[in-house]
């Protein structure tokens, strides 16, 4: 559709059909256009575009603009999140449920949960270094993961910076009140939580692991190299 020169291409579905869309259509002439219809819609629920169909061509045919940030980590593109830690691990397995769905996601989490340690990294932010223990790593461009679930309640699509969440270990009665911090947007105001502004992020690991681009775990090498591409992408906003 890019090489064939039209206006608009617009992607309908869940978060792995807006990555998969969008990727081609980043830094072409085109604008993109979204249809929310997947199971947990971050970007989409980012930008209030909800998942109603005839409300979504509505929003489409207003074709009001902007351009938006976009980011690659190592060569994996994304639009919304990308990062590493217990979010990967739980999309990892996700991806290979018998079902989709925010209840499925819910029991693996959970079920996970109790087994998972927290991971030592190396994190260089913008030319500074950082030695952390956390128990996930994120950059996000977008807010929140998806279903309203708000991991950086801060995250700006178009300043040309990742909002980059730290979250540290935490037993399981802090994880109780960590989880509606994140329903609640107000995970900022946990002791438990660093969060950080910047345009380029180094994650140093000690093993070949996941990382979750958007909700999908893709396996990669020990360092992950993650870039801002300010700008990138025209989209269509309510």
């Amino acid at each position: 559709c890019v090489a064939d020169g039209f206006d608009v291409i617009v992607a309908v579905g869940g978060d792995g059909t807006i990555n998969n869309t969008a990727r081609y259509v980043t830094g072409s002439a085109a604008v993109f256009g979204i249809v929310p219809q997947g199971s947990g819609n971050g970007l989409a629920r980012h930008l209030h575009i909800n998942n109603n169909m005839a409300d979504a061509l509505r929003i489409i045919n207003g074709f009001k603009q902007t351009r938006i940030d976009t980011g690659m980590a190592n060569n994996e593109f994304f639009i919304n999140v990308a990062g590493v830690g217990f979010d990967a691990h739980v999309s990892w397995l996700f991806a290979n449920a018998p079902r989709r769905g925010f209840v499925q996601y819910a029991k693996i989490t959970l079920k996970e949960f109790a087994g998972y340690k927290a991971r030592k990294y190396t994190l260089v932010v913008d030319g500074k270094t950082l030695e952390r223990d956390a128990f996930i790593v994120c950059a996000a461009n977008g807010s929140q993961y998806g279903n309203n679930v708000y991991i950086a309640p801060s995250a700006i699509v178009n300043d040309g910076l990742f909002e980059i969440a730290i979250i540290r270990s935490f037993s399981f009665f802090k994880a109780i009140a960590l989880g509606v911090r994140m329903f609640t947007k107000t995970l900022h105001r946990s002791p438990l939580v660093e969060l950080l502004a910047g345009k380029h992020l180094v994650i140093k690991r000690h093993l070949n692991e996941v990382i979750n681009i958007d909700g999908e775990a893709v396996m990669t090498t020990q360092d992950v190299d993650i870039r801002m591409m300010p700008a990138s992408l025209k989209i269509i906003v309510p």
